[in-house]
């Protein structure tokens, strides 16, 4: 077999396309604050006035002053995606305007990948890794159509990256070369979609829901060749569309309890499959005094990326400034088995800042 022939193999496609990792597209989070992750996930139906939800951007509605939030996460467990290492910082923007308006916006970590594996194809033994991860971003407004009851309008955007040195070891002993070596560069471009969010405030209780629409995107990979010519090619991506839907009480001046529901369809991307599921969250706060708050939540995973894992929660919050700034810290504890049976586990530790314009003086 001579160059000429392995050349001719390359343009006829004979080397694979783009190998998804056999762990999937990107080990997922849900993109909560602080304050909704040490109350176990609970966001849909918890007015917030300081920080800002993608899960339903409605509860922010009765927000006076514009603020800004700053946040950070880091886990330790046996998902390599995320072990020892910070996820992408959550940043969030608040902005009250005449009418009863509030425009918010946010960005968000969404998935994380970093792996490696041996895969034996056709002809080929192949040593492959992978790294890379996914962003989400929303920006809208939110309205009051009354004291008790507000809408959101906004878009949903998803994008990002994924990058995959791969090496091929040659079956036949004849090959020209002893090995080929390729780079796929796969680039999310950005995926758009609309969300719609509603909440009922009442004195000691609230409700809200958020429904986000499917979001659809160009999918470009990006072949370089070690010895050969690039390649290039593309396709269509979906996000599937969301459901989130909350409820609080107040049963006492100083305690709030509530009680989330996330709910997803499957997920297709690249030939890796995600199961559609359901996240169940409850969770309390419990102001102390002085500023201080106390929190607790535990979550449960019916399917989606991490099928039957239970999460336990805690956090606190210090509010100075009469109110103009904070900041939130909280972790949590999850547990689960894979697709292998094999016992996995999680710890996460999460803190933000978040300040209002009444920071800055009047």
């Amino acid at each position: 077999m001579t160059v000429f022939t392995c050349i001719l193999l390359v343009l006829s496609g004979s080397f694979p396309d783009f190998i998804p990792p056999p762990t999937g597209t990107g080990d997922e989070i849900l993109p909560l604050t602080p304050r909704a992750f040490g109350m176990g996930g609970v966001c849909a139906g918890v007015p917030d006035s300081t920080s800002f939800s993608m899960l339903n951007p409605a509860a922010s509605a009765w927000s006076l002053n514009s603020g800004v939030c700053f946040g950070g996460r880091y886990s330790e467990g046996d998902v390599p995606a995320w072990d020892n290492s910070l996820g992408f910082p959550l940043i969030s923007a608040i902005v009250p305007l005449p009418g009863r308006i509030v425009v918010t916006a946010a960005i968000d970590g969404k998935s994380r990948l970093n792996t490696a594996e041996e895969i034996i194809l056709d002809d080929f033994t192949g040593d492959l890794s992978w790294a890379g991860g996914r962003v989400e971003s929303y920006a809208g407004l939110s309205g009051r159509a009354a004291d008790w009851l507000a809408f959101s309008f906004g878009g949903r955007c998803t994008f990002g990256s994924i990058v995959s040195d791969v090496t091929l070891i040659p079956d036949a002993p004849d090959y020209p070369t002893k090995e080929i070596e390729y780079r796929d560069d796969v680039s999310f471009r950005q995926a758009w979609g609309g969300v719609f969010g509603l909440f009922v405030n009442a004195d000691r209780f609230g409700l809200g829901f958020s429904i986000s629409t499917d979001r659809k995107g160009i999918l470009d990979i990006h072949r370089d060749y070690v010895y050969y010519d690039p390649d290039s090619s593309s396709q269509m991506y979906t996000i599937p569309g969301e459901l989130s839907a909350g409820i609080s009480f107040r049963p006492l001046d100083r305690l709030l309890i509530g009680l989330d529901i996330f709910s997803r369809k499957s997920l297709d991307v690249l030939d890796s499959h995600t199961d559609s599921g359901t996240i169940i969250s409850a969770g309390s706060e419990v102001y102390i005094g002085s500023g201080l708050i106390a929190r607790t939540g535990y979550s449960h995973m019916n399917g989606l990326w991490r099928d039957g894992a239970d999460r336990f929660t805690v956090g606190a919050g210090l509010v100075f400034g009469n109110g103009s700034a904070g900041i939130d810290l909280s972790t949590g504890y999850q547990f689960w088995r894979n697709i292998q049976d094999e016992f996995q586990k999680e710890t996460v530790i999460f803190i933000s800042l978040w300040a209002t314009e009444k920071w800055l003086g009047e």
